[in-house]
């Protein structure tokens, strides 16, 4: 299937649509992105 066509498109935004709405409400997966987040910063502000 070509990645142009509409039935791709359509798949690819409804996939991103339900992905979103899982991880959006898993607690678990929220809390460590927030700690992902800090760690991020903390590596950023060292300029490695």
């Amino acid at each position: 299937m070509e990645k142009d066509s509409a039935l791709y498109q359509l798949m690819d935004t409804r996939m991103h649509s339900v992905m979103n709405g899982i991880v959006s409400g898993d607690g678990e997966y929220q809390a460590i992105l927030r700690k992902s987040d800090i760690y991020s910063g903390e590596l950023d502000r060292m300029d490695l």
